[in-house]
């Protein structure tokens, strides 16, 4: 591995090359002006995919209409373009209200990055590494230690990381979380292959990632009953193609509480109606104000938020495609699949599997058992770094370098990134994108909200990259 010189090219490391990771070094790539060295690093063997885009599974399909899924906001036509030349469109109409497969989505990522590397000037030159980086220091820029024993210098590192696993149920079951009838990784394909296709299921959440396991069991050949369980037992809505609908925020008068929040969004939607629309073109309207309206709530309302409002508000908001919802539908109807309401009290080794008992949703609060060959750890990816084993983070967190946001939502930044350090010190050496910075903004998590972020820290990038050259 090359060492980066500490010439006039500004040198950048971007960990993970998930979407995130692979949409930053195209940006850089196309909007460089002086001699910049981009090192890509991931850990896996492939770029562009993460853990979004890295099924096999022609069944999982994105979450959101193609035409939404541009690398380029200043190009929202790119997607789609690329799906007609490739003739990999099918039935993607001109108004892009179609679910293409996340796999296919993935190998449009990887096409971004290699024509804005084979489309970019002279002077900007990227490295990509197949490596791990456990630590970092800074001092006068940015030294990365990578799990093989070598370190990579560079002026600035951008943190890409993705989203982490969830951990495991907070009830003492250990036996049963070390044991192989525990698949604490949902998106672990070889541990979920491997369960008997004749046992019980027991699915943890039942939001997309439970959806995507079920379509996954499916299309294995699974036979038993699914149980999928969450504390309200609420399923993900279906999309609809809708027309746009004008939202009522003003940005003179924002709302200051959830509850006005909610208040304006029930009216829309009546008004939506009765203009002949679905609530979706009301809530939908309502997106590209997230941001501004979570910035303005006070910390107590987004408290307030994400302990009552969130669940209810994440199923209307993060919804299926059509024909993902069919298909839960029909095992619902068959029986097969079971979604209930209840909070895990116990998880117990038996010789025929796991006994799970729970506490029913309501009043009456009743516990019943079922005994299941499997369980499925799909309650969404974990946020909390006090419970991230990542060594990079811990080390991060460990050296003060970083710190949690105060609502556990990922790592403490500025709207441009900059990791915020224990001692509330702004880094100008070190950025998080992606999901680990979404607590400015409380949506980080799709491709529209974060093509724009990569579109932005790209330009800040840039611009520092300028100044390292007229300083030199």
């Amino acid at each position: 591995m090359s060492m980066p010189s500490h010439d006039t090219a500004h040198s950048i490391a971007i960990v993970g090359a998930g979407f995130t990771g692979s949409i930053l070094a195209a940006h850089l790539l196309r909007k460089a002006e002086e001699p910049t060295r981009i090192h890509l690093i991931e850990r896996a063997g492939t770029l562009g995919t993460g853990l979004a885009y890295s099924t096999d599974s022609a069944a999982h399909l994105l979450n959101v209409r193609a035409y939404n899924m541009s690398a380029y906001p200043d190009d929202p036509r790119h997607f789609l373009r690329w799906l007609w030349a490739k003739d990999l469109g099918g039935d993607v109409p001109p108004s892009g209200h179609a679910f293409v497969s996340r796999r296919l989505y993935g190998e449009y990522i990887r096409d971004v990055l290699r024509e804005a590397q084979a489309e970019s000037p002279a002077h900007v030159t990227l490295d990509t590494v197949r490596a791990e980086v456990v630590d970092a220091a800074v001092d006068g820029g940015v030294r990365l230690s990578l799990a093989d024993g070598t370190s990579l210098a560079v002026d600035r590192a951008v943190l890409c990381v993705g989203h982490f696993p969830p951990s495991p149920p907070s009830i003492p079951a250990p036996e049963v979380f070390a044991s192989d009838r525990f698949v604490g990784d949902p998106w672990n394909r070889e541990a979920v292959a491997a369960i008997d296709p004749d046992a019980p299921v027991l699915i943890l959440g039942t939001g997309l990632t439970m959806v995507d396991v079920v379509l996954s069991l499916e299309n294995q050949g699974h036979r038993g009953p699914i149980l999928a369980l969450s504390r309200r037992g609420l399923l993900p809505t279906t999309h609809l193609e809708t027309r746009p609908f004008k939202s009522f925020v003003h940005p003179q008068t924002l709302p200051g509480t959830v509850l006005d929040v909610l208040i304006a969004l029930k009216a829309d939607v009546r008004r939506a109606r009765e203009e002949g629309l679905d609530w979706r073109a009301a809530f939908d309207s309502l997106r590209p104000f997230h941001p501004l309206i979570w910035k303005h709530l006070p910390l107590e309302e987004r408290q307030r938020f994400l302990r009552h409002a969130r669940p209810y508000w994440e199923v209307h908001r993060h919804r299926m495609a059509p024909e993902v919802a069919a298909r839960i539908e029909a095992l619902r109807e068959s029986g097969q699949l079971t979604v209930r309401a209840g909070r895990l009290q116990s998880l117990v080794s038996t010789p025929d599997g796991v006994e799970a008992t729970v506490r029913a949703r309501g009043a009456e609060g009743a516990l019943w058992t079922r005994t299941v060959g499997a369980i499925i750890n799909a309650t969404g990816t974990e946020c909390d770094f006090a419970r991230i084993r990542h060594p990079l983070m811990r080390a991060l967190l460990q050296q003060g370098l970083a710190r949690p946001d105060p609502l556990r939502l990922g790592l403490d930044v500025t709207e441009e990134g900059a990791l915020i350090g224990e001692d509330g010190a702004v880094s100008d050496r070190l950025f998080a994108l992606g999901p680990v910075s979404r607590a400015p903004f409380w949506e980080m998590t799709a491709v529209p909200e974060l093509r724009s972020q990569c579109a932005d820290a790209a330009l800040t990038l840039v611009r520092q990259a300028a100044s390292k050259s007229l300083a030199e």
